[in-house]
């Protein structure tokens, strides 16, 4: 018996010919969804950024988000929501709150009279994996009709982050640090099984390179769409560059469902991929970058891999860009920052362990500068830095 394929619209994006609601003609996008059901829309706002930048490129914009109200509205509906749970650093002031003004999507959401909801804040609902519980926000579980509308972008941990790497912001703020410390690839491929999501769709004004977070933004005007979400982020995948076959939780998923990543295997509508593809980076050894941009010599800091969580990456990141940037060019000896999991070498002279993880990889160093706390203080890597090296 032959297996109907999996249908993904790819299609450029125009600003005149409605390429939003062409994509989901294409896959039938909205196909039985009545005007009485509830739809969430769960957006990628990973973070907000400074007033100084915009965020183009690194969170849903708000020219699709727009096109989407809009089209579901023309459809009769109203019960509308955006939500999202976003890096929270109370240090820096960053919050659901602060992504959703940042983005614009709180002016869309007032604008049309769009409710919004932080999924920071649960309620949640508790779920085991390997004997480990997490929990998740209920609101994407609960809904009548999920959107799941994240960025094109590469990750740095998972060479991707489309919609099932998405829906990581569904989980508590809690639960997203245990990710890091489990098997990072399977527990996300494990939320993308347990959360129901009817559509998805990616979008691709641009795609963002070295992310997920960042300014590295290459324009693409694709528009990616379809109802199954592991089909939708194989396209994604190929479109800047990465095989699927070498994504490990769509390998996960592929695995348990008894299914290939072959894309042959998909129904794509619109654009080739290989008409539209760009290679876009996705290795990004951010703390090395640092080093090399400020030209600081004598200071060794190892990639922390996928045991690093958001929260650290932006406290560490805002520690050490303040202290190497005020001491460009300058030289220093056998010293190493320690991130995630990474042990000291036994020839390092001075040790920094930032954060709680390599504090607790690392104990009984009695020469070891430790800054505790999950995420460690930007403020105080900053000043025990310049304490100890000034």
């Amino acid at each position: 018996m032959k297996t109907e394929k999996k249908v993904v619209s790819l299609i450029k994006y125009n600003p005149e010919s409605g390429s939003l609601k062409k994509a989901l003609d294409l896959c039938e996008g909205l196909a039985g969804l009545k005007s009485s059901e509830s739809v969430l829309i769960k957006p990628n706002l990973v973070i907000s950024g400074p007033p100084s930048q915009k965020p183009t490129g690194m969170v849903t914009s708000t020219t699709l988000m727009e096109e989407l109200i809009l089209i579901l509205k023309e459809n009769g509906l109203s019960d509308i929501t955006i939500g999202d749970g976003s890096i929270q650093v109370k240090e820096l002031g960053t919050s659901t709150d602060t992504a959703m003004d940042w983005s614009g999507m709180s002016r869309l959401a007032a604008k049309y009279d769009v409710k919004t909801i932080d999924f920071n804040r649960g309620p949640f609902k508790e779920f085991e994996i390997d004997g480990v519980k997490i929990r998740v926000t209920r609101a994407p579980l609960e809904t009548d009709f999920l959107i799941n509308f994240p960025v094109l972008k590469t990750h740095a941990q998972t060479k991707v982050t489309l919609g099932i790497k998405n829906l990581k912001g569904c989980l508590s703020p809690g639960s997203k640090k245990i990710f890091h410390k489990q098997d990072l690839e399977k527990f996300i491929a494990f939320l993308g099984q347990q959360i129901k999501v009817d559509l998805t769709i990616i979008d691709g004004l641009y795609g963002l390179q070295k992310g997920p977070m960042g300014k590295d933004i290459h324009p693409m005007n694709l528009i990616i769409a379809g109802r199954d979400m592991v089909s939708v982020d194989m396209v994604g995948s190929a479109v800047i560059g990465t095989d699927p076959n070498e994504v490990n939780y769509l390998r996960y998923i592929a695995k348990s469902q008894g299914e290939s990543l072959d894309l042959s295997r998909l129904d794509i509508r619109g654009e080739r991929i290989e008409d539209v593809a760009k290679k876009l980076i996705w290795e990004y050894p951010w703390c090395e970058e640092l080093l090399e941009k400020y030209s600081i010599r004598g200071i060794a800091c190892e990639d922390p891999g996928n045991h690093f969580c958001s929260g650290c990456t932006v406290t560490a990141f805002a520690g050490l860009n303040r202290f190497f940037r005020e001491n460009q060019g300058r030289s220093f000896r056998g010293v190493e920052i320690c991130l995630g999991r990474n042990r000291a070498h036994a020839d390092s002279e001075k040790i920094f362990l930032l954060g709680k993880c390599p504090v607790k990889e690392n104990p009984g160093l009695k020469a070891a500068v430790e800054v505790k706390g999950c995420p460690a203080s930007a403020k105080e890597i900053y000043q025990k830095l310049c304490n100890h090296l000034i």
